[in-house]
């Protein structure tokens, strides 16, 4: 029978192994599905009823131009997840050509609560421009690059991310 001998040198690269590939499975436990993302919720509400077809008309001369997203999301047991709202001219999020207007930091030190329902004011202008929140210290986005022509139909689109996962929902408009 033969016996081994390890030197000390040996058994602690042993150990750091062993720990080392132990913390790598729970980092990969940890990170599985569990980490989903999913939009359960998500509506543009504006002052007027929505048209016949589901589209919200959003007008710059009714109240001030003013729309609301509202949405909720599951991010699984996430530390939460960011929100961005984007115009659209289909229902497929492509951020080359679409333009984001809007962003939510949705956890416990975020703009958002990453568990509940939540809804951001938003504004769209007769100069083409759409913007969130406070009217006076606000990025307002320039949207003239896909607008042709008004009346036009549109989508905004929600796309909320974790670490690990998006997951968009589009709503129709009409920007009148």
């Amino acid at each position: 029978m033969r016996h081994y001998r390890l030197s000390m040198e040996e058994g602690f690269t042993m150990i750091k192994n062993l720990l080392f590939t132990s913390l790598i499975s729970l980092i990969v436990v940890s990170c599985g599905n569990d980490n989903d993302v999913d939009i359960k919720e998500f509506d543009v509400s504006v002052s007027t009823e929505d048209l016949e077809d589901g589209r919200a008309s959003i007008d710059p001369a009714i109240n001030g131009g003013r729309f609301d997203l509202i949405w909720k999301v599951d991010d699984n047991g996430a530390f939460g997840y960011t929100a961005r709202f984007f115009l659209s001219v289909n229902s497929n999020l492509d951020e080359s050509n679409d333009i984001q207007f809007g962003f939510a930091n949705c956890d416990a030190f975020g703009s958002c609560d990453h568990d509940t329902r939540n809804d951001e004011e938003c504004f769209f202008s007769n100069d083409l421009v759409m913007y969130c929140g406070d009217e006076d210290d606000d990025t307002r986005f320039d949207i003239d690059e896909i607008v042709d022509s008004l009346p036009m139909d549109a989508y905004i689109i929600i796309e909320a991310c974790t670490t690990f996962d998006c997951d968009t929902e589009a709503h129709p408009v009409r920007l009148l």
